[in-house]
């Protein structure tokens, strides 16, 4: 049995085509398993908010999704929160025209997969806590935004050793 949210993502395209210019809003969260969003990322329901816009040969969505993360900083490991943002301008078409347009299947417009798409590749990003982070020193772990330690964390190719006494004369 579909869920709701998803069933709302399901829209009659037939509608729509015989008017163009007609448009439609579209406002739904739903849960990231109704969308087969299964990322570890993921820490809340994804809210899509979207606008139809109906065409002589098609029809043109746009709007934006948001999906909660929450994650830890690729570099420093400290656990972060925050609001995955992605606009949407996507074309929705019986005859594809347009090599990126999505398919109007029988009457139905299915924004279901363009969601999922959309919210996996906004989940995907990796984050750090500031632009600047320091991370972990790779000896003994200490966080080196909080201070220094004493690790020589030089990094040194043996494959080059025997130039390291070479002089040169000029």
């Amino acid at each position: 049995m579909e869920a709701a949210p998803k069933r709302e993502l399901r829209i009659n395209a037939v509608e729509l085509l015989r008017q163009p210019g007609a448009v439609r809003s579209v406002e739904v969260t739903v849960p990231g398993g109704d969308l087969d969003v299964d990322h570890e990322a993921l820490a809340g329901v994804i809210g899509v908010a979207l606008e139809l816009e109906a065409l002589n040969d098609g029809i043109v969505v746009r709007g934006g999704i948001e999906a909660p993360w929450e994650r830890p900083c690729r570099r420093c490991l400290k656990n972060l929160k925050g609001l995955a943002r992605a606009d949407i301008d996507e074309i929705y078409q019986v005859d594809i025209l347009d090599e990126d347009a999505f398919p109007i299947v029988d009457g139905q417009l299915d924004l279901a997969p363009m969601a999922r798409q959309v919210a996996l590749l906004e989940l995907d990003d990796e984050r750090l806590c500031r632009d600047d982070c320091a991370g972990l020193c790779p000896q003994c772990g200490d966080d080196r935004n909080v201070g220094k330690c004493d690790c020589d964390t030089e990094v040194t190719d043996h494959r080059w050793a025997a130039l390291d006494g070479l002089v040169l004369d000029d």
